[in-house]
C-alpha cells in the first residue's frame, strides 16, 4: 500500500519573473494542509515579490 503525502508548497515570483519555489511542509491529509495553507497566506509577505502563492498538492503527482 503507498501512502499519499500532501505538501504545502510556496511559489515566489520576483517583478522581473523569476520564480522560486519551496516545499514548506507534508501532511498526511489534504485537510491539515489546506489548514496550514490557510495560515500561511494570513502572514504578510516580506520582500518586493510580484507574486506569493500557496498550494497544496500531492507529492510526485502530475496533477489533482
Amino acid at each position: 500500500m503507498t501512502a499519499i503525502i500532501w505538501a504545502l508548497v510556496l511559489t515566489a515570483c520576483t517583478p522581473q519573473g523569476e520564480c522560486y519555489k519551496q516545499t514548506i511542509q507534508w501532511f498526511d491529509g489534504e485537510p491539515e494542509c489546506l489548514e496550514i495553507k490557510a495560515i500561511h497566506e494570513s502572514i504578510p509577505s516580506d520582500g518586493a515579490w510580484k507574486t506569493v502563492n500557496y498550494t497544496c498538492g500531492i507529492i510526485g503527482a502530475v496533477g489533482i
